[in-house]
């Protein structure tokens, strides 16, 4: 069992739920500790207590939604044996969930470490291109489709119509 799961109802759960909310609208670097500690009714000392810092707090928050949306990712690719049909589903599913989930902008924007960085190590093994690291464009693409949706200046149709454009092209 994970040590920093909360217990409903703590302090703990409360301070979790509030910066998941606050990192999901604001992102990491908007988001004030101050106003994040006000928002659950604490004190930014508890954020210290439980999780060090705010740095540790989102990386808390970050590692848990990126998980949920991996798991999810590697059930749809699962599905396939087309490494490219694999790929663009894996792609759609987590970006529906996050989409679902409002976590667009958490994880659409840059980790600040790279313990939070599961799903680039996903994409780059789902690659079979080994002369063409196209998972950095395939992340690079999809981070910036979530912000797209986050910032309201794509739907999610829009993005999921994108990302099938993308799988429609020949490599070289």
């Amino acid at each position: 069992m994970k040590e920093w799961i909360p217990i409903p109802g703590s302090s703990k759960n409360t301070l979790v739920q509030a910066a998941l909310e606050e990192f999901s609208v604001k992102g990491y670097k908007k988001t004030n500790i101050a106003e994040l500690a006000e928002k659950a009714n604490m004190t930014t000392g508890a954020i210290y207590h439980h999780f060090g810092s705010k740095a540790g707090l989102y990386e808390v928050i970050r590692g848990e939604m990126e998980q949920r949306i991996l798991d999810r990712m590697e059930g749809a690719a699962s599905l396939f044996e087309d490494a490219n049909e694999a790929l663009e589903a894996a792609l759609i599913t987590g970006l529906d969930f996050a989409a679902k989930s409002n976590s667009c902008r958490l994880i659409g924007e840059e980790p600040i470490s790279n313990k939070t960085n599961k799903i680039a190590a996903f994409l780059e093994g789902m690659n079979i291109n080994d002369h063409l690291p196209i998972e950095i464009v395939l992340l690079a693409s999809w981070r910036s489709l979530l912000l797209g949706i986050a910032d309201r200046r794509l739907t999610v149709g829009q993005a999921k119509n994108i990302i099938k454009w993308i799988f429609k092209r020949e490599l070289a």
